[in-house]
């Protein structure tokens, strides 16, 4: 593990880090206004009122039901992802192939859709679910036992699979799973009754919301609340120190590799049997990368993912408004983006010796007032 990557880990994991306090809620806000503020500098710069740009990047979300439910659409897959991140992260693995293993869930769920479409809805989308579950597993426990028996570099391993991931889907559906009538590089429509269930007629809006929002409390209390989680997280913060405790390190970061990735790969599955219904070339491209924005942004806690997945679901939804009504570039979204991941990890970085300072200034008013609270008795003592 690198300086920096030790250096993010602990800024995140250590028990400070952990502690709720003002701190952990303002570096997250103040780098989205950071960053947006940045990003109106991009913006002047080529002649735009950032103003009237950010007026449609935000509150257009909220011009209709519609525009709601596609940021939670957006939203969705993010979360998943950011999950994963999170699980893997907590146990000190930076796990960056989340976007390869929902290429390998989607991949899973629509062989499935595409055979067993005609049974019932509950038995065809539990078993695309399940496959990919599994085949996200399977993506996260090769990468999983190179790092634990092998001892190599899980970052490297897992962008390596990305690219296996991406080119595995690109053959698939140019080959062997192509449609039947051969004009574009996708699959077939899978069964109707693979389909998951609308939230919102008349939207995109589907029950992978539900799912993600159960996978987000599962992951709390499995993390937090229970032995395992909690062998996992020692893994994370002092390797060292759980092995001497008798925690299997190999053990347990396999074990979070394979359950970082089967999350991933229910981020496919919702893709999948939600949205697209069919798999194609490049779809949903840089999800696994936006869940791990949304995992940092968010504190690397569930929670912290899922708000932060909707933030970064607004963004989404929004520059396609603000690219019709003011002309911006949608990609000035993914500058913003960048810039607001930057200044949420130099916050945190920071927040260390920042911590101290207020400690020792604290301390040092303290002692201040003892002394004068001391002065005050004496000067009293005297004039009696």
């Amino acid at each position: 593990m690198s300086a920096l990557d030790k250096r993010i880990r602990d800024a995140f994991l250590k028990p400070g880090a952990r502690r709720w306090s003002v701190y952990s809620l303002l570096v997250p806000i103040v780098s989205v206004l950071l960053a947006l503020v940045l990003g109106s500098v991009l913006l002047l710069f080529i002649g735009i009122n950032p103003l009237e740009a950010y007026w449609y990047l935000i509150f257009s979300n909220f011009s209709n039901t519609y525009n709601i439910a596609e940021v939670l659409v957006k939203a969705t897959p993010i979360a998943l992802t950011g999950l994963a991140f999170t699980f893997a992260f907590r146990t000190g693995l930076f796990n960056i192939g989340g976007e390869g293993q929902m290429f390998a869930g989607a991949m899973a769920a629509v062989f499935v859709g595409l055979k067993t479409g005609h049974l019932p809805p509950f038995v065809t989308i539990g078993l695309c679910l399940a496959a990919a579950i599994v085949a996200g597993g399977i993506w996260g426990f090769i990468p999983g036992v190179l790092k634990g028996v092998f001892g190599s570099s899980e970052i490297i391993v897992t962008i390596m699979f990305n690219y296996v991931a991406v080119y595995l889907l690109s053959f698939l559906v140019d080959k062997p799973l192509r449609e039947a009538a051969g004009f574009y590089p996708q699959t077939d429509m899978i069964g109707e009754n693979a389909f998951l269930p609308f939230l919102i007629q008349n939207t995109r809006l589907h029950i992978g919301l539900v799912v993600a929002i159960i996978l987000s409390i599962l992951v709390y209390v499995v993390l937090w609340k229970t032995p395992l989680g909690f062998r996992l997280r020692a893994v994370g913060y002092n390797p060292d120190g759980a092995e001497y405790a008798g925690i299997n390190i190999r053990r347990n970061m396999i074990l979070a590799m394979v359950i970082s990735g089967a999350l991933a790969g229910v981020a496919g599955f919702t893709e999948i049997n939600g949205i697209h219904h069919r798999m194609m070339d490049n779809f949903s491209r840089n999800v696994g990368f936006d869940g791990i924005a949304a995992s940092l942004l968010g504190g690397a806690t569930p929670g912290g993912v899922f708000v932060s997945s909707i933030l970064l679901g607004m963004l989404q939804t929004g520059a396609s408004a603000m690219q019709r009504g003011v002309g911006v570039p949608a990609n000035i979204v993914s500058i913003i983006q960048a810039l607001i991941i930057i200044l949420v990890l130099a916050g945190n970085m920071m927040r260390p010796k920042l911590e101290l300072r207020l400690k020792v200034k604290r301390q040092e008013r303290e002692e201040r007032e003892a002394r004068q609270e001391s002065q005050g008795h004496q000067e009293g003592g005297i004039d009696a």
